[in-house]
């Protein structure tokens, strides 16, 4: 398995915060009222979540990085990525040329080249900040690489290469909705309660195609959007007395959800004596 897949797709161990209930609900308190309120709770979940991700790349710009000059090139990613064996070849696939060991390679492997290739150009070029860097493994969390993402899911869905992304493609063969399903969707009745990946997903002219500017979106705040859900959901619970409003006791009662929910991979909730 080559390890760009391997990079767009796993994160790498990463040490837990430790903070203690106490600390951590000061923190989502922004405005000191000694409360927090369900929009306090869904930003801190949706900054944390960007926050580990920022975190996430700079280890694998680290580890790209072999001569530690703060910056990764093209080559320096191929040699890790792809192989040693296969640098020549990504060089030259950059520089928009098609050697011959390129069609020896594998569809997976080709595929995977030229979605590196492209995320590449789109982030920053032949050598890459640290800034850049995390476009390239995170495109989805900058606006200047929306166009990127858009094309990549074209590649992806567009499996009869009509240049168009239907139901049929996305909602049948991603998400295994049936026929019925489907027809619900496009009226806006499908419930995706059960399907958070489906947030922000919508074909809203119902004409059974997903146009470029509905798959921007879908791909650009899904991840934003799941968060939020989860952060209401949580919200929910911990607010015992049903006030809207969230206060140190409850929160405290109510740490053990925090370590079980996605902010729970690096938030490390102390127990307090």
């Amino acid at each position: 398995m080559f390890l760009l897949y391997l990079t767009l797709t796993t994160t790498l161990p990463t040490l837990l915060l430790s903070s203690s209930a106490r600390q951590i609900f000061r923190e989502i308190d922004v405005n000191d009222d000694n409360t927090i309120s369900q929009s306090e709770l869904g930003a801190w979940f949706n900054y944390q979540d960007v926050e580990y991700l920022k975190k996430n790349a700079r280890e694998h710009f680290t580890m790209f990085d072999k001569n530690h000059d703060n910056a990764v090139t093209w080559e320096e990613y191929a040699n890790i990525a792809f192989g040693s064996n296969h640098v020549d070849t990504c060089k030259e696939v950059y520089d928009n040329k098609t050697p011959p060991e390129f069609s020896k390679l594998g569809k997976q492997v080709q595929d995977a080249i030229m979605t590196a290739v492209r995320r590449w150009r789109a982030a920053g070029g032949f050598s890459m900040s640290q800034e850049e860097f995390t476009g390239f493994t995170y495109p989805e969390l900058f606006q200047h690489m929306r166009n990127i993402v858009v094309a990549e899911a074209y590649q992806t869905y567009d499996t009869n290469r009509d240049g168009k992304v239907s139901a049929e493609e996305l909602l049948v063969k991603k998400f295994k909705l049936t026929s019925r399903q489907v027809e619900e969707f496009s009226k806006g009745k499908f419930d995706i309660k059960e399907e958070p990946n489906m947030l922000g997903l919508k074909d809203r002219n119902g004409n059974g195609i997903f146009e470029k500017k509905e798959l921007s979106y879908w791909l650009m705040e899904n991840r934003r959007l799941m968060r939020k859900k989860e952060s209401e959901g949580l919200f929910k619970d911990m607010d015992s007395d049903g006030n809207t409003r969230v206060s140190l006791p409850e929160f405290r009662s109510n740490s053990n959800k925090i370590r079980w929910s996605s902010i729970g991979r690096f938030i490390d909730v102390k127990e307090e004596l």
